[in-house]
């Protein structure tokens, strides 16, 4: 498998930028030689009081204006384009030395364009073949000790390895097998591998679809319990607020009975307390009396104790 070899000549580091250390972006070059990212050298002068090289410290009396360096910006394209052509993989059937593979046949150890894969895809005699995908690193499929094809799998040591390394190399005597043999027994275990785990799955969709249909139970029993715990509560207070109104009834009613009673006692008290007060007034009269005769005419005829009483006592 052919891939395209690198041309760029310039060191890595002649086309990096001394500020930060990645390749130049829009290159400027300084009247000291130097050379940075447009950005950054003017980044750090925004920053900074004077104005100054960032490598050489050389300072300049005004700050200088700054333009693109084509031809350093073009060195850094180059390099780029070089080294992204240095990954791609070249079709071996090709003379051209620049058209690229799509496939690789891990059987044939070669790849190929779009034009000469067609084969592989449409000749009988290729359908054993094994077409992957575009490999970047062909020395992958290689044996790292023998630089040779890799064709087998030591199951002994659990790695790839090629025909050198099972004759003569640290993999003689071990259990090997092809590629594709154990490609295969990998692939039925894979399949019921994924059997077992389709069937946990199924499993586990049916105890996830109970567990939800109990938490739809759950609450739409709980929903229940509290319409019945509301309403039960409504009936309490329902009854409570009547016994509440016939005991505060039956306190009012008693209330007045005694405020009425003690209302008449009030006023007959108050009837009392006159008549004694005109008793009082009466007697009060008769002590001031210094006729002795008429004092006992008066005591003859109206006693003290008649006196003392009211006209109510007097005529009962």
């Amino acid at each position: 498998m052919a891939s395209a070899a690198p041309t760029g000549c310039e060191a890595p580091g002649e086309l990096t930028c001394p500020i930060c250390l990645d390749e130049f972006c829009c290159p400027c070059m300084l009247s000291c030689g130097h050379s940075f990212c447009l950005k950054c050298v003017e980044g750090a002068w925004d920053a900074a009081e004077s104005f100054s090289c960032p490598q050489c410290r050389v300072t300049f009396p005004r700050r200088p204006k700054l333009s693109k360096n084509f031809t350093l910006a073009n060195l850094v394209e180059q390099r780029s384009a070089t080294e992204k052509m240095a990954t791609v993989v070249l079709c071996d059937f090709c003379n051209d030395g620049t058209t690229a593979a799509s496939k690789t046949c891990l059987s044939c150890d070669m790849s190929y364009c779009v034009t000469h894969v067609k084969p592989h895809q449409e000749n009988p005699k290729f359908r054993d073949h094994i077409l992957v995908a575009l490999a970047t690193n062909p020395e992958d499929h290689k044996c790292k000790m023998h630089r040779k094809k890799i064709k087998f799998y030591c199951r002994q040591d659990e790695s790839l390895v090629c025909t050198t390394c099972i004759i003569v190399g640290d993999h003689k005597g071990h259990d090997v097998a092809t590629l594709e043999d154990e490609h295969k027994t990998r692939e039925k275990q894979v399949g019921e591998e994924t059997w077992a785990v389709e069937k946990k799955r199924r499993k586990a969709e049916e105890s996830k679809k109970r567990m939800e249909a109990a938490h739809r139970d759950v609450q739409e029993s709980m929903t229940e319990v509290r319409q019945r715990i509301n309403g039960e509560f409504a009936r309490m207070r329902a009854a409570l607020d009547e016994d509440d109104k016939a005991a505060l009834a039956r306190a009012s009613k008693k209330e007045r009975e005694l405020l009425t009673q003690i209302e008449k006692n009030i006023a007959h008290y108050q009837r009392e307390i006159g008549d004694l007060q005109a008793a009082a007034t009466r007697l009060e009269g008769l002590a001031q009396e210094r006729d002795s005769l008429a004092f006992l005419q008066v005591s003859d005829e109206s006693p003290v104790s008649l006196l003392a009483q009211s006209p109510r006592q007097r005529q009962s």
